[in-house]
């Protein structure tokens, strides 16, 4: 089995025993934001799993660069370069030249601050990767194909071919999408090896709990409005996802149920009263408990029929009990107190670095 040294230089750093070393797993607190929100964009799968893409290591790669591929920054040495930036940030891209189409003084501005995060995002996958293989880490070929039979199964119910179109959508290779995962699954073993040390006590978790009360309460009824298509053909798919980009843009949504929706609500612009979630299908009332007031959701396939919803108001119930919640509330706070830790190890990480940005990042992507 051909272990894959990322950046085979930094495995001159000593001293880890090999009961140590962070050894780099596709499975674990990777790929469980693909499973619960597919593979949408590349962006959102890189900020659930808290990684970014970073520079194609060593001399073969770099000789791989395009002679116009500049470099953007420097950390510790190691180039990250302009198509780096432009892969992470491809899908950013397309939702905000979208979103503010006729805005272009926003556009500008948005753009701006996407590209700068971005850039800071890269050089922190950088130095998390520094310090992976500096604690000894390894990664095998099986790691990542392992990640990517898994994301085709989780997110694209084992169709590869459904991933290939995404990427080939997305303007990007197999191989680089290959080389973003090895990244994701880097970084996910790095953080989980800063964060695991993190103990908490029960005064600790009683107190998460009550300074946190919001997020054990149940929702008991919602207010909410429906828009309504039939689902008999890509017509109507693509019927339905152009009245959402309208309604997501602001457009009115009881003008536009009124106009389009075919369910019994349509005359009244798709307004229901308040509702008992259990008295609404599993389906739907599954995505109307992770919704938040004001939102709207993709389109919901239903038996014939194509879904629009949004959250108008929301009534919970009291607090769970902290017993009955008690060891969610520990997870909780472990979470939050591992990525205080990684973010702490990162400013440390960062102070001790020597990381050089080529001027200003606005010309990388255009």
């Amino acid at each position: 089995m051909n272990m894959i040294t990322t950046k085979e230089h930094h495995l001159r750093h000593g001293g880890v025993q090999d009961g140590d070393k962070p050894r780099a797993s596709g499975g674990a607190g990777l790929t469980g934001g693909a499973r619960a929100m597919g593979m949408a964009a590349v962006w959102v799968l890189l900020t659930l799993a808290g990684g970014v893409v970073s520079a194609e290591p060593g001399a073969e790669a770099a000789k791989a660069k395009r002679s116009g591929d500049r470099v953007v920054a420097k950390v510790n040495g190691m180039p990250i370069h302009a198509s780096d930036l432009e892969a992470m940030m491809s899908a950013q891209v397309r939702m905000l030249s979208y979103r503010y189409a006729n805005d272009p003084v926003r556009l500008k501005k948005e753009m701006a601050d996407v590209k700068r995060a971005a850039l800071d995002g890269l050089i922190d996958c950088q130095l998390l990767e520094d310090e992976f293989f500096r604690l000894g880490g390894f990664i095998e070929k099986e790691d990542i194909e392992n990640d990517v039979r898994q994301v085709v199964q989780e997110s694209f119910q084992g169709d590869r071919s459904a991933l290939m179109a995404e990427i080939s959508a997305m303007g990007m290779t197999f191989d680089k999408y290959r080389e973003m995962r090895e990244r994701m699954i880097i970084m996910s073993a790095v953080r989980a090896r800063i964060a695991n040390s993190v103990q908490v006590t029960d005064e600790m978790v009683r107190e998460h709990y009550e300074k946190n009360l919001h997020n054990w309460r149940g929702r008991e009824s919602m207010k909410f409005h429906t828009l309504t298509v039939r689902n008999m053909g890509a017509d109507d798919r693509k019927l339905a996802e152009g009245l959402r980009k309208r309604l997501v843009k602001g457009e009115d949504f009881e003008e536009m149920a009124r106009e389009n929706s075919i369910d019994s609500r349509a005359d009244g612009g798709g307004a229901w009263p308040w509702t008992r979630l259990s008295d609404i299908n599993d389906s739907v009332s599954e995505v109307l408990a992770k919704m938040k007031k004001g939102q709207v959701s993709p389109v919901l396939d239903q038996p014939g029929t194509l879904v629009i919803l949004r959250v108008d108001d929301i009534r919970e119930t009291e607090p769970k009990p902290l017993e009955s919640v008690k060891e969610d509330v520990r997870k909780s706070l472990l979470e939050e107190l591992g990525r205080e830790k990684v973010l702490n190890r990162l400013s440390h990480l960062r102070e001790a670095a020597d990381i050089q940005k080529m001027g200003p990042v606005y010309g990388a992507v255009e």
